[in-house]
């Protein structure tokens, strides 16, 4: 069979990388498998540049939909973000109305919304959790004539059809065990991403914790405690030795919510990366559990930066709304461990949150303003995603809007906030990602006008991070300098051509 898989917005997220990894299953499973890609260029999820209007220009359901269907698919998968669900629901109404194949809907907001996805008539079936267990045997059911056939249908397991007027739920499989699956198809992107410059690796699922905003807590509701599990560091060699005799990259980001915690594991990780990889590394971590050791251990194998979710400086916020341990003290110990050995760190800084104040943008100016080593602070929005559980702590407004249920809004889109706040806030985020610009008593005048870094454009705003990156000497700005223009250029000549 010909399987087409669709996707809509950035690449480095799980989502995405986890398709590569769908294709390699599909592949060994003896069917053909294409992407029909939309980088979102300038749209919601872009978190470079957003320009709505043009995004609308380059893009939209009707040309998703001539793409998938120029294919001649036998079946279409479309892996869904909350902010996604819209524009794909409608290139999946198109697509049902030319065509009669199979449409399955899967990824974060299928799996989190399921029955609200199931409202789409043009939707056959949502496969809930993760895709793996359920992919071959499914795909052998439609192969063999079976698919709508209730019985056939109800041994595949994760999956939620139609049957009798009414939903049918299938068995739950267990967490796939990840050294199982195969190496992801790191051509899957093509020509859109390039594994060149910088690879991205996703060695995990899930996390530890149990932060009430994020996604990988909506999916542990699926599974429960044993949903966060790691790959072998054989298994992770294999992938990157692989992806490094292919592309040669001068770079990898592990994209996993959570690299530390396991001092062997990750010792024996880092030593290997250095000695048979020997390229600088970016990855994620978590404030509680980092210590000396750790920062230590993430240098000697090539770390280059180290990205840690804060999100505010509010600890009643942090602690009872956002449902984190970590405390200001403990903050401050790890950003000047990491800072004495050198090894630069990104800070996530949330806004949006309930309950917080002007005060509390304050105050994190004031923090930030006082660390040593940081590279970035980055910016982002609250998104109440569907069954997350600080939609209880939403505001009226919020709630009464849709909170979670499938809104064009993302972590990068001010537009998910209540809309008195996002001029405020813009600002805040502004000055934020213009410190390492800003001579201290231009910081603390512009405190004193918020407004005013949020008027700056678009265009200039990037400018100004560009210069901040280079004076920090982030590397990951150095991967976005050769291939967010390379992707502008690629999308740009597609839409001339089709013009």
């Amino acid at each position: 069979m010909n399987i087409t898989l669709v996707y809509r917005g950035r690449y480095l997220v799980r989502q995405a990388l986890e398709l590569e990894t769908l294709a390699a299953l599909i592949r060994g499973a003896g069917h053909g498998v294409s992407l029909v890609y939309d980088p979102d260029l300038f749209g919601v999820t872009d978190n470079v540049l957003q320009f709505p209007a043009l995004a609308r220009r380059l893009s939209s359901p009707e040309r998703i939909a001539r793409k998938i269907l120029a294919r001649k698919p036998d079946a279409v998968l479309f892996s869904v973000l909350p902010a996604t669900f819209g524009a794909l629901s409608e290139t999946a109404r198109l697509v049902k109305a030319k065509s009669g194949v199979p449409i399955i809907f899967l990824g974060l907001f299928p799996s989190l919304a399921a029955e609200e996805v199931m409202k789409v008539e043009a939707v056959d079936l949502v496969m809930e959790g993760e895709a793996e267990p359920a992919l071959p045997p499914l795909l052998d059911v439609i192969a063999k004539g079976g698919f709508g056939d209730s019985a056939r249908m109800e041994a595949v397991t994760n999956l939620l059809f139609r049957c009798g007027g009414g939903l049918f739920r299938t068995e739950k499989a267990p967490p796939v065990d990840l050294d199982s699956l195969p190496p992801p198809d790191k051509n899957l992107f093509s020509p859109y991403v390039s594994q060149k410059s910088s690879y991205a690796a996703m060695v995990s699922r899930g996390c530890p914790f149990s932060c009430s905003f994020c996604e990988e807590t909506c999916m542990k509701a699926l599974y429960g405690p044993g949903y966060f599990r790691r790959k072998s560091v054989e298994s992770v060699m294999e992938e990157l030795l692989a992806g490094k005799r292919e592309s040669g990259f001068k770079e990898v980001i592990f994209k996993d919510s959570y690299l530390t915690g396991d001092e062997a594991w990750l010792s024996s990780l880092m030593g290997r990366f250095k000695n048979e990889i020997g390229v600088p590394f970016k990855c994620f971590a978590t404030i509680t559990g980092f210590d000396d050791k750790t920062a230590r251990l993430l240098k000697q194998g090539g770390c280059y930066c180290v990205e840690f979710g804060l999100q505010t400086w509010n600890e009643g916020i942090r602690k009872n709304v956002l449902n984190r341990r970590e405390t200001n003290i403990d903050a401050r110990m790890v950003f000047e461990i990491c800072s004495k050995i050198g090894l630069a760190y990104d800070i996530d800084h949330m806004f949006g949150l309930p309950g917080e104040t002007e005060a509390d943008h304050r105050k994190g100016l004031e923090e930030y303003r006082k660390l040593r080593g940081v590279n970035r602070v980055k910016v982002h929005s609250l998104v109440y995603l569907p069954k997350a559980p600080i939609s209880a702590h939403a505001p009226e407004s919020i709630a009464l809007a849709g909170a979670g249920q499938g809104g064009p809004c993302d972590f990068y889109d001010p537009a998910s906030l209540p809309e008195n706040q996002r001029a405020l806030v813009r600002g805040w985020a502004a000055l934020y990602k213009l410190l390492p610009l800003l001579p201290e008593g231009l910081a603390g005048r512009l405190s004193l006008r918020p407004l005013v870094p949020g008027r700056i454009p678009r265009p200039a705003m990037a400018a100004f991070m560009g210069l901040a990156a280079l004076k920090t000497g982030d590397l990951r700005f150095l991967v976005y300098l050769k291939n967010y223009p390379a992707l502008i250029l690629k999308v740009l000549a597609e839409r001339l051509g089709n013009a």
